[in-house]
C-alpha cells in the first residue's frame, strides 16, 4: 500500500478504484492523486496502449495502478473490464465515469452521427458502467460512483450542443442513480469549469480569454483541484453525501457578476 511521505495511510487506503478515460489529462491525474492516497487504481481507456503507458509510469513511481482497454459505449467491453477488476483488484469500491468527448459543433452544424457518438460515450457509457459495476460494489460498505459533468451541462452553451445535452443528462442520471442505489452505494457528480487540460486547449484562444474573464476566479482551474474533489467524494469524508453535485468551476455558475 502506498503511504504518504510522513508514513501515514492515505485517505483512500485500500480502495479499489476504476477510472474511465484515465490514460491522459484529468483522468490520468485522478489516477495519480488517488493512488497517492492509497487507492488501488485501474485505468480504463479506449486507447489501451496509452492507458498501459500511463499505468506503467505511475507504477514506476511506486503507485498501485494498472490498465485495461475499455470502450465505454459497448457493454461487452464493460464486461471484460469488470472481469479485470475482479481479478486484479478483487472487487470494486469506486467508479469514476470520467471518459468523454467534446466536439464543438453548434446546433445547426451538428450531424446526427456526431450527436449519437457523443451520447454513446458521454451519456450511455456511464449508464452501462453503473449497471455493470454495481454488482461488484454492493456490500462493500464504501461504494461510491462519481460522474464527471461540466458547466456546459448546467449553463447552456451554443458552441457544443451534443456535449452540453449529454452532460445535463448525466447530471440527472447521477440523481436517479443516487435514489436507486442508496443506502449501499453513493452517487455524486463533479461539475468542473474550464480546467487546464488538452481539452481546454482545443478552445479558440480569444473565446477562452473572454470566458475566463467572466469567471469570478478569473482563471482556469487545475487538474489537482478537480482531483481533490474526487478524492473527497470517494473517501469516508463524504459518507453522508449522495445525489450531490460538487461544482469546481471558479464560480462560473454562481450567477451574473456586475462589471468591476
Amino acid at each position: 500500500m502506498h503511504k504518504r511521505q510522513d508514513g501515514s495511510a492515505g485517505r483512500l487506503a485500500g480502495r479499489r478504484i476504476l477510472i474511465t478515460g484515465g490514460a491522459r489529462g484529468q483522468g490520468a491525474n485522478h489516477a495519480k492523486a488517488m493512488a497517492k492516497e492509497g487507492g488501488r487504481v485501474l485505468i480504463g481507456d479506449i486507447d489501451g496502449d496509452a492507458a498501459h503507458l500511463t499505468a506503467g509510469a505511475l507504477r514506476g513511481d511506486g503507485l498501485d495502478v494498472h490498465a485495461v482497454r475499455l470502450d465505454v459505449a459497448h457493454p461487452k467491453s464493460w464486461d471484460a473490464c469488470m472481469a479485470v477488476c475482479a481479478e486484479r483488484l478483487g472487487g470494486l469500491d469506486v467508479l469514476i465515469n470520467n471518459a468523454g468527448i467534446f466536439p464543438a459543433s453548434p446546433l445547426m452544424e451538428c450531424s446526427l452521427d456526431e450527436w449519437e457518438k457523443v451520447v454513446s460515450v458521454n451519456q450511455t457509457g456511464p449508464f452501462i458502467g453503473i449497471q455493470k459495476a454495481v454488482p461488484l460494489m454492493r456490500g462493500t460498505g464504501v461504494g461510491s460512483i462519481i460522474n464527471i459533468i461540466s458547466v456546459a451541462g448546467v449553463l447552456a452553451t451554443e458552441i457544443a450542443v451534443a456535449y452540453a445535452v449529454s452532460k445535463a443528462a448525466l447530471l440527472m442520471l447521477t440523481r436517479t442513480a443516487a435514489l436507486s442505489l442508496a443506502p449501499d452505494i453513493r452517487v455524486n457528480a463533479i461539475t468542473p469549469g474550464i480546467i487546464d487540460t488538452d481539452m481546454m486547449r482545443q478552445l479558440d484562444p480569444e473565446r477562452l480569454k473572454v470566458r475566463l474573464a467572466a469567471y469570478p476566479m478569473r482563471r482556469a482551474g487545475t487538474v489537482d483541484e478537480v482531483s481533490e474533489a474526487a478524492i473527497y467524494l470517494a473517501s469516508d469524508a463524504s459518507s453522508y453525501t449522495t445525489g450531490a453535485e460538487l461544482r469546481v468551476d471558479g464560480g462560473a455558475t454562481a450567477g451574473i457578476r456586475a462589471k468591476s
